[in-house]
């Protein structure tokens, strides 16, 4: 792109070269936008799912330096490397949570 300036001297708006030809990291930004635009719907459905599903985490205020509020667990599932590298009274919760239907077991 090329920039034309006016009899004042001041920059105005970009010409393009070319007949209808975009630079690379133009031609990127088109497309993203456009992309954006035809998907945009469909974002904001899958955030509102993901915000459903995902809780945030509690935010202390200014002088609240040592509140700590952990995130919940989101986990449904235990695999074999949970099951094979926690200890043994670990473990036994694993299997038990696993066996009452809490939670699922995975390959």
């Amino acid at each position: 792109m090329a920039k034309t300036a006016n009899s004042a001297g001041t920059k105005t708006k970009s010409v393009r070269k070319g007949k209808g030809k975009l630079s690379t990291p133009e031609a990127r930004r088109e497309y993203q936008r456009r992309y954006y635009q035809m998907h945009k719907e469909k974002a904001k459905e899958y955030q509102r799912q993901y915000n459903l599903t995902h809780k945030k985490k509690a935010r202390g205020g200014r002088g609240k330096a040592n509140f700590v509020c952990p995130r919940e667990v989101v986990r449904s599932t235990f695999n074999t490397s949970d099951i094979m590298h926690a200890p043994v009274e670990k473990t036994l919760k694993i299997l038990e949570k696993i066996i009452s239907g809490e939670r699922l077991f995975t390959m």
